[in-house]
């Protein structure tokens, strides 16, 4: 998901699904959120309040946005199932998130098989299923 991110310069980020208790939601952290390890961080800490955070029932899956990713969500390997995220925020259009969710689609159906699901959540459609 890199090359789509430099390509288009919009953020993109990704989780293991299988990894996921319950619901993913794109939040503001309170100031109740448990320490997460992220990676490349030697140790845990919760996110400040009021930073959007993506999380499920188990705690923070990624911080700012989806830019500091949690190490129990971690791409890896073994991964089979993936959530990808491909943020756009204003300026950035519709069309140029579209755009980079085809082809992020079509590399991973090319590169590592499967089946691919797009979605897109705004503030009129806020939700989609993951699985």
């Amino acid at each position: 998901y890199n090359t789509i991110s430099l390509r288009h310069l919009l953020p993109v980020g990704g989780e293991d699904l299988d990894r996921v208790q319950g619901d993913v939601l794109l939040t503001l952290a309170t100031d109740q959120e448990a320490p997460v390890h992220l990676l490349g961080e030697p140790e845990a800490r919760p996110p400040k309040p009021g930073e959007v955070i993506y999380r499920d029932d188990l705690g923070t899956l990624c911080r700012r946005w989806n830019w500091k990713e949690a190490e129990r969500t971690k791409l890896t390997a073994e991964t089979r199932n993936a959530f990808l995220v491909i943020e756009g925020l204003p300026p950035v259009g519709r069309d140029l998130v579209e755009q980079a969710a085809g082809e992020l689609g079509r590399l991973v159906r090319e590169h590592c098989g499967g089946e691919v699901t797009v979605a897109l959540i705004d503030r009129d459609h806020p939700s989609a299923p993951l699985a």
